[in-house]
């Protein structure tokens, strides 16, 4: 028996279910569709008079088999009629044959309660006993980014090669979906590329767009993934260095959903968007408003890893992509651990440029135009990369050309390996410009070749400006209230200051606890090392390097000559720490 004809006059649109998959479909013994709903039909005997029971208030069918390519779960496509017309949802399996999975689609509007869920279960078990042959195969993937065979998969487009044509259809877990919603374009290319052509000689702008468009590049350079980490000062244009990046894209605004997150994000979280995105940049703006200082440090080393935590479920997500990050703070210095903070290619400075007023009106017009035009160039750079397998081995040798030639001017092991993720960004660049977007008059990669070149001589730059404070230390004691020579006190004066001022604090004592400095004293000895203080002293503080007795607050009060002054307070365990390696 097929479909009833009570139901031909109110069929699913063919943009929901095709009509040749309608035609194929039958009715399973006992149960009859109409406009209506589901019936149970209980035929009459010679013992018994037959009775028709209502299941549903609409009618539901199972109209295709769906297999998740990845691994292997098995799904089905299910259409009902509810008040906005024809609905449809891939549906587990597994929640589809038992009465508390079906519960799920209420959510949907289906006609779904908990009098009639375990009736349904026998129902769409008989259906798809009944069809199983007949209904049509669909492949599907629960997250983006590139597949096993070589294709690539976003929200609404799947790229395949020529020789390779099939239908793939995402089918995202949980919130997922509505996360994936904002990975499709609007407005116009030429609208987008007006607004790319107004920072094209702002390196690092650039450096943020190459930086997006390379996290699809890292599989066919066999390069793993790294960070684009943008530090500096408030109001030098960071957040908007960002938005370009997630415009590449997608959505760039701040309203969910977006491509461009906060940094106020748990490492689950980070583990999901990051196994969803897979292949697709994972854009995390202003560590200051990370929950715990702690949480930066866990997100650069899982990411870092490519691997989630494993689950009770088995749901182990994977990534391989780009962390592209801001904060005032560099993200390296979040970290203890050497191999992670190698892979952090971090970018100290203003996107923007210096000029405060100018950069604030440039910035509030690219991010208001982003706002109705984004999701463009992305596609571009997939259909290339997926079009143009052939050139794949070209652009690894791009690649090892550039990575061998920043290698060769690196003066450090982290020098040579950042020389890696030039290189990637590079080849990036090169399809880019290829695709449309003009060449900069100056040349993006010019300011980071030294700063990568030079970076980690030392392999953890806090730690070495620790050595250099504490060694300046240990050398003027004196500098420091409390450590002044006790010759030059008397009952009636003061002791006389250095010529420099208090440096800070120091107990005499021999169980003292710390070593305070006035941070602008601590601030001019940084900078006159050659270091970003206001990096160094976030890095310290982050590392617990501080005494804060507990207190939020970096800085303590302090009596330093006739006044009482906020410093900031290194452990004696760090101190007698650097000092004895240093012997």
């Amino acid at each position: 028996m097929k479909l009833s004809t009570a139901l031909s006059d109110n069929l699913p649109p063919e943009s929901i279910v095709p009509a040749e998959v309608l035609s194929t479909l039958r009715t399973p013994k006992g149960y009859r569709l109409s406009s209506t709903g589901i019936l149970r039909v209980t035929p009459r005997t010679r013992t018994a008079r037959g009775y028709t029971t209502r299941l549903t208030s609409a009618p539901m069918l199972i109209v295709r088999r769906v297999t998740d390519i990845l691994t292997g779960e098995a799904s089905r496509q299910v259409v009902w009629y509810g008040p906005d017309g024809w609905t449809s949802r891939i549906v587990a399996r597994d929640d589809l044959l038992r009465p508390a999975g079906l519960m799920s689609l209420v959510k949907y509007d289906a006609p779904i309660t908990s009098l009639n869920s375990k009736r349904l279960v026998t129902y769409f078990a008989a259906m798809e006993a009944k069809n199983m042959e007949a209904l049509p195969s669909l492949d599907c993937a629960s997250r983006m980014g590139w597949l096993p065979d070589g294709s690539f998969l976003l929200p609404d487009l799947h790229f395949a090669p020529d020789d390779r044509p099939r239908d793939i259809l995402l089918t995202p877990k949980g919130n997922r979906a509505k996360l994936a919603t904002a990975w499709t374009p609007r407005g116009s290319w030429p609208a987008w590329l007006s607004t790319v052509e107004k920072v094209l000689d702002y390196p690092y702008m650039m450096i943020a767009l190459y930086a997006s468009a390379a996290a699809p590049i890292l599989k066919i350079l066999r390069l793993p993934g790294f960070i684009v980490d943008f530090s500096g000062e408030t109001t030098g244009g960071k957040t908007t260095a960002l938005r370009l990046a997630a415009s590449v894209w997608g959505k760039p605004t701040d309203d969910y959903p977006t491509t461009l997150y906060s940094w106020d994000v748990s490492i689950p979280w980070v583990e999901s968007a990051a196994g969803f995105l897979h292949s697709l940049p994972l854009i995390l703006d202003d560590t200051k408003r990370a929950r715990q200082k702690k949480v930066i440090s866990d997100v650069i080393y899982a990411f870092c890893q490519g691997q989630g935590r494993g689950r009770a479920t088995g749901d182990v997500p994977t990534w391989h992509s780009v962390l592209i990050s801001s904060g005032e703070g560099a993200a390296p210095s979040y970290s203890n651990d050497a191999g992670t903070r190698a892979r952090v290619l971090n970018l100290s400075g203003k996107p923007l440029g210096g000029h405060p007023q100018e950069g604030a009106k440039l910035s509030e017009d690219i991010q208001y135009a982003l706002s109705s035009n984004y999701g463009h160039l992305g596609r571009r750079v997939i259909e290339y990369l997926v079009s143009n397998r052939e050139n794949h081995e070209q652009l690894r040798k791009l690649f090892e050309l550039a990575r061998e030639e920043y290698a060769s001017i690196a003066q450090s092991a982290v020098g040579r390996r950042h020389s890696a993720h030039l290189a990637c960004l590079e080849v990036a660049a090169s399809i880019v410009h290829q695709l449309g977007i003009p060449r900069p008059e100056r040349d993006p990669f010019a300011d980071l070749v030294k700063a990568a070149a030079d970076a980690g001589n030392d392999a953890d730059l806090p730690l070495a400006a620790l050595y250099e404070v504490v060694s300046w230390t240990l050398t003027n004691q004196d500098h420091f209230w409390g450590r002044h020579d006790p010759a030059c006190v008397s009952k009636y004066l003061p002791p006389k200051a250095p010529p420099t001022g208090w440096a800070g604090a120091w107990s005499p004592k021999d169980n003292w606890t710390f070593i305070g400095y006035t941070r602008s004293r601590l601030t001019e000895l940084l900078d006159s090392f050659g270091h970003h203080a206001d990096e160094v002293i976030t890095a310290w503080n982050n590392r617990g390097w501080f005494d804060n007795a507990g207190r939020k607050q970096t800085s303590r009060v302090k009596r330093v000559g006739d006044h009482n002054l906020r410093c900031l307070c290194l452990t004696r365990e760090m101190v007698e720490l650097i000092a004895n390696e240093m012997q």
